[in-house]
């Protein structure tokens, strides 16, 4: 890994996970990119382009400004500051590219103050478009040194998803702990222990699979919860396949919206990229 993109919108949460970021780089050795998208207002009062175009110069230099700030304030590694004017989303995934980033770094919540889920807001969908790694800090939580991290799957394609994984992991010296939930519809020995061997075969020798015994009578996102508040680890990774499996999991009635409860950063990579791989 070598670079952090952190979108900002200068919000409260924001500000937590900017600093989550470079604590986050500081341990990976990384260097910060810090973008503000600016998506410029067309009202009544400013429909004439000159207009805008003044506005939107004018909030370029403050939004410019209040980046330096952040900078100099939570800042302690290498970073670049940009201030890009249009859709937000659009905005960061551009940036990502342009600048060769290896993951995203951003808070739950922004600075429109809503009580919203995670999976309602801008992270959702970044998550659901970016080809990069998300990883979205809860509101108020604080970086603590990264020792493990749970990596929830299906054991479809574990040996691609790992692939993934596994720089995030090296960089930081962490251990992945592969969580299966378990309903006994399949004991294949021979299966797991293929599996075993493949992971083992790997370079990072960090990784450990664990099967957990599923309840059918529970749902599956309150099985991870409790497995999450029981080990504690300092990241839940996931490879969401399609809108429903993430439904499933996180927005499914009366889940007590996990995602918004979730009190461990929660890092996703598309299914859809391990496929193109």
């Amino acid at each position: 890994m070598k670079a952090i993109l952190v979108p900002t919108d200068f919000s409260t949460n924001a500000n937590n996970a900017l600093k989550y970021a470079n604590a986050f780089a500081q341990a990976a050795k990384n260097k910060l990119v810090l973008l503000n998208v600016y998506k410029p207002i067309v009202g009544k009062y400013n429909i004439i382009p000159g207009i805008i175009a003044e506005e939107t110069a004018t909030a370029k230099m403050e939004n410019q400004k209040k980046l330096k700030n952040l900078h100099n304030k939570y800042v302690k590694v290498a970073c670049a500051e940009l201030v890009n004017v249009g859709d937000p989303i659009d905005e960061i995934i551009n940036t990502s590219k342009k600048n060769r980033t290896d993951i995203i770094i951003m808070g739950t919540h922004g600075a429109t103050g809503l009580q919203e889920a995670l999976f309602g807001s801008n992270t959702a969908k970044l998550i659901s478009k970016s080809k990069l790694p998300v990883l979205a800090i809860p509101q108020r939580y604080r970086f603590k040194k990264i020792k493990t991290i749970v990596y929830a799957s299906d054991l479809k394609n574990p040996v691609n998803e790992l692939k993934l994984l596994i720089p995030i992991a090296k960089s930081l010296n962490a251990t992945i702990e592969i969580l299966n939930l378990n309903y006994g519809w399949d004991k294949n020995e021979n299966k797991r222990k293929t599996l075993e061997g493949k992971i083992k075969s790997l370079s990072y020798k960090k990784i450990k699979l664990v099967e957990q015994k599923a309840n059918i009578e529970q749902s599956m996102s309150a099985q991870i919860k409790k497995y999450l508040k029981k080990r504690k680890p300092e990241i839940f990774a996931m490879f969401p396949e399609e809108k429903s499996w993430f439904d499933k999991i996180f927005i499914s009635s009366k889940t007590e919206e996990l995602a918004y409860q979730l009190k461990v950063p929660l890092l996703s990579i598309r299914k859809s990229i391990v496929n193109a791989k």
